[in-house]
């Protein structure tokens, strides 16, 4: 167990007033990349419950796989996603990040949100050059996560560490990627 309530306001640490804005701003960002986007299949990564596979990325994708480290989340979404929409994930993956190698050619999208803060540089950027392996064609990888302005900042509690704009950039790049698009959400804390 993760210590986390495996339902709607345990997923967002009490921030859950903020979801409507969050899913808004995603798909409003996936916009940006709708010209030539495969709506096949998506990779949801620190999915939890399903919170972000069913208030944005099933209303994509045909298909959504989730991965999460807490099977007690994982579990639970089958009851917050709803028979017709759990109907469409393919697949659970029960699994830390850093162990996580999926197939080559396999997603049109992997999307990762606030969970890239509890991987270290090396294991972070061998995870993207995993995963873009796994891209098909015209896909992408999303990262929405916090960002410092300089610097890094190390959270004791969790072990976590959030990295600048510039650390992010220097990641992707060791491992391959190219940014394509990128923004800030407003109005957030």
């Amino acid at each position: 167990s993760s210590g986390i309530n495996a339902e709607y306001g345990g997923m967002l640490g009490g921030y859950g007033s903020l979801t409507h804005s969050d899913l808004c701003s995603s798909a409003q960002f996936i916009a940006k990349l709708y010209t030539g986007l495969n709506t096949e299949l998506a990779l949801d990564c620190g999915a939890g419950i399903g919170r972000v596979t069913k208030g944005l990325l099933l209303n994509i994708f045909d298909r959504v796989e989730m991965i999460d480290t807490c099977q007690e989340h994982l579990d639970s979404a089958q009851e917050y996603l709803g028979e017709e929409m759990f109907a469409r994930v393919p697949a659970q993956h029960c699994c830390g990040l850093e162990d996580f190698h999926p197939a080559p050619n396999t997603y049109d999208l992997v999307w990762m949100q606030w969970v890239i803060i509890y991987l270290s540089d090396y294991d972070f950027i061998e995870l993207l050059a995993r995963f873009k392996k796994s891209l098909k064609k015209d896909g992408y990888i999303i990262i929405k996560d916090n960002v410092t302005r300089t610097g890094c900042e190390l959270d004791d509690s969790d072990s976590s560490v959030t990295r600048s704009d510039y650390q992010l950039k220097q990641i992707f790049k060791r491992a391959g990627l190219q940014v394509v698009v990128d923004s800030y959400q407003k109005n957030f804390p």
